[in-house]
């Protein structure tokens, strides 16, 4: 009979040589086990160090922590082996050393090794208190307490507290002849963990759920910064201000704002942010007018600040001026209501150098100049800058209360969202759902030419017109011209039928289409044939270029 032997455990004597091999003394002696090495003989005779706490356990009671046995560590490889050459000790006392002799034996050892695996110890840190199976388990884990880190790079003058993260830390900083790449996006990677992980990011997979509320994540580290934020207990503090955060690199994101530190920027106005979701917020949000916040009270779209939004209703105005004493639901509300006493105006508008106390009054004074009237009365052909003088118009002259008309079924409505709500159940058509804000707003829709990202909408690029007819135009031809009379469309295209250049004033196209046309044929007309021959070589658009000119 034979079994398999580990390389700590004692050599099974063969029925010819047990009686050479196998001495017992009369006292019972255990024989010595096969030879170790003097590593292991050190480990066995030393006495354990002292920030290891032995603590006895039922081994039945803690087989969830032992399925991996590849963390077992060589002190309980060398307890194995006692273990064995006791066994096979009791075996060599009952019988003659035969195969049969070490079958009978058999039933006894295994009751001994269950005593004996019921008796096993776990160390225990004594910082933590986490315990671990073995000394090797728990050296390691020390290493974070006392920051040793016994690994050091070649390239650089990082140490590291594992092996394996050095390896991690050498491919993908120092650069590595191996590659790991995603089939789905292209995307590379010096470490196949990193790819494994990329790889959530399309499946969708979460695996790290929280116990105390339905979030999950794809990774162990979200799943415990996520958790300090129930407790309660925010450690990292900051040194400047009161501010508190339950994790390290909220705390040092915040310290960018005491330092303005703006690491990233908006490639379209060139506003400057601290986090990376708050510029997607901004892009979103201000660029792309996505209203993706629903207030259940009032049935309003925002682009943001909801809870903010919700203390109108609660009617709690935490926010109180410190000159006059008023006070408001948002803190946004009173900074500019402080601008009333300190008389600050920071936001200038590019084409006459007009300056405001709040955004929403220059992009009212934005359309001016533009001569857009975005707000048009579905029952006649008069059309308003503002939404407020549209339904003042429905109200005095043709008695309806409510703005909003479906165009199929003649129903009326009063907010914006329960006509898109009806348009989607009416309409039972994708590409009409999908367009619904460029019907309720037009000046928002953004051209889809040379896939500029993200698109120009065409309030953007009436703005740009007039900055430009602006500068290269004198005061008196533009008076002639009906400059801040007139949608600035109109405008260009007699500017350009006075120069004899040619026109696209076909309205079977698309007013946006219309308009690009028209001003690719001014820059054309103004812009030197070097420099526009340049910019054609570079491949650029006509909406780049329109930037470039007018910033």
């Amino acid at each position: 009979m034979s079994r398999y032997v580990g390389k700590h455990s004692p050599k099974i004597a063969t029925p010819d040589e047990g009686n050479n091999n196998v001495n017992i003394s009369s006292k019972g002696t255990i024989p010595t086990p096969a030879k170790m090495s003097s590593g292991e003989e050190e480990m066995s005779a030393m006495e354990l160090p002292s920030f290891i706490a032995e603590k006895p356990i039922n081994y039945n009671e803690t087989s969830a922590h032992c399925d991996d046995e590849d963390d077992k560590s060589d002190v309980k490889k060398l307890v194995n082996a006692v273990d064995e050459a006791g066994e096979e000790a009791d075996g060599a006392e009952s019988g003659s050393g035969t195969d049969a002799t070490l079958s009978s034996a058999g039933g006894s050892a295994s009751s001994k090794r269950g005593r004996k695996r019921q008796e096993r110890k776990l160390y225990q840190c004594e910082v933590c208190q986490k315990e671990f199976m073995g000394t090797n388990d728990l050296r390691k884990h020390l290493r974070i307490h006392n920051d040793e880190r016994p690994y050091p790079c070649p390239h650089c003058k990082n140490r590291f507290r594992q092996a394996g993260c050095l390896k991690n830390h050498i491919a993908s900083q120092h650069g590595t002849d191996e590659q790991y790449t995603c089939d789905l996006c292209g995307k590379s990677f010096p470490i196949k963990e990193r790819l494994r992980l990329h790889m959530r990011i399309h499946t969708g997979e979460k695996p790290y759920s929280c116990s105390l509320c339905p979030k999950t994540f794809a990774r162990g580290g979200q799943l415990t910064q996520h958790l300090a934020t129930h407790n309660g207990v925010k450690k990292h503090k900051c040194d400047q201000c009161t501010a508190a955060f339950s994790c390290a690199a909220n705390l040092k994101m915040h310290l960018k704002s005491h330092m303005d530190i703006r690491d990233y920027t908006c490639h379209i106005c060139g506003r400057g942010f601290y986090r990376p979701d708050a510029l997607k917020k901004h892009l979103l949000c201000y660029h792309a007018n996505l209203k993706a916040f629903h207030c259940n009270i009032c049935n309003k779209m925002f682009k943001g600040h909801l809870p903010q939004h919700m203390r109108t209703h609660l009617k709690v105005r935490p926010h109180g001026c410190a000159v006059c004493g008023s006070v408001f639901s948002q803190r946004s509300q009173l900074i500019v209501h402080q601008r009333i006493h300190s008389g600050e105006r920071p936001y200038r508008c590019q084409v006459c150098w007009q300056a405001f106390a709040h955004s929403s009054v220059l992009k009212l004074h934005i359309r001016k100049h533009t001569g857009e009237k975005p707000f048009e009365c579905p029952l006649c052909s008069s059309s308003f800058s503002q939404l407020p003088h549209l339904k003042k118009h429905m109200l005095s002259i043709h008695q309806q209360d409510k703005s909003y008309l479906c165009q199929k079924c003649g129903e009326f409505f009063k907010t914006k969202m329960d006509y898109q709500l009806h348009v989607t159940a009416c309409y039972k058509d994708p590409a009409a759902v999908k367009n619904l804000d460029n019907m309720l707003d037009p000046m928002y829709r953004p051209t889809e030419t040379n896939g500029i990202d993200p698109p120009m909408t065409i309030s953007r690029m009436r703005f740009l017109v007039a900055i430009l007819l602006k500068k290269i135009s004198s005061e008196d031809r533009l008076k002639e011209l009906g400059f801040d009379k007139r949608l600035i469309d109109n405008v260009l295209i007699d500017s350009l039928k006075c120069a004899g250049r040619k026109v696209c004033d076909d309205k079977s196209y698309d007013p946006l289409e219309r308009l690009k046309l028209n001003v690719q044929e001014l820059l054309e007309w103004t812009v030197p044939p070097n420099y526009m021959k340049e910019f054609r070589g570079a491949n650029r658009s006509t909406e780049e270029l329109l930037e470039e000119l007018t910033n």
